[in-house]
């Protein structure tokens, strides 16, 4: 089973680039991965880091989509498996596969990556999806993490 993970997609640590250029393609990238899983029954995940506070300005910015069917996973540390039932909850859903999106290729979407890897999941990221603290960092994940291009997405679902 593939699940998508979201990752500190939050007013908190993204909400003032909204100005950004890039800031709209990433959320619009981000909600259609999400829009697909949701189609076809495969489980999205919404990991909200908590490290800095549990107020309104960590709250999801409003350009993300949210679904009640999707799940929740609180977190303090930068890897979103550690200390928290992520592990638990996509062994209890049968997930094997994740794609990762969201805040920030230098931070809690690589730390996340590797704590997917050292839990035997086969981990990608999506391109385009994924927020950073500088230009270099991004370019420095899409060179050396598995990308995922957002145009083959729709295979992810055929038979």
């Amino acid at each position: 089973m593939k699940a998508l993970l979201i990752i500190d997609v939050q007013e908190a640590y993204i909400g003032e680039r909204r100005e950004e250029p890039r800031y709209q393609m990433i959320m619009d990238n981000i909600n259609s991965a999400a829009g697909l899983f949701r189609r076809n029954h495969a489980p999205v995940i919404v990991v909200r880091d908590l490290s800095d506070g549990n107020d309104s300005r960590f709250d999801n910015v409003r350009e993300l989509i949210v679904e009640d069917t999707d799940h929740e996973i609180l977190k303090v540390h930068n890897n979103s498996f550690w200390k928290t039932n992520l592990d638990e909850l996509l062994r209890s859903l049968s997930v094997d596969w994740l794609l990762l999106c969201g805040n920030s290729a230098e931070f809690c979407v690589d730390a996340t990556y590797f704590g997917a890897r050292e839990r035997g999941y086969e981990p990608q990221i999506l391109q385009g999806a994924v927020f950073a603290q500088t230009d270099v960092g991004l370019a420095a994940m899409e060179t050396v993490r598995p990308m995922f291009a957002r145009p083959e997405l729709q295979t992810l679902f055929e038979e």
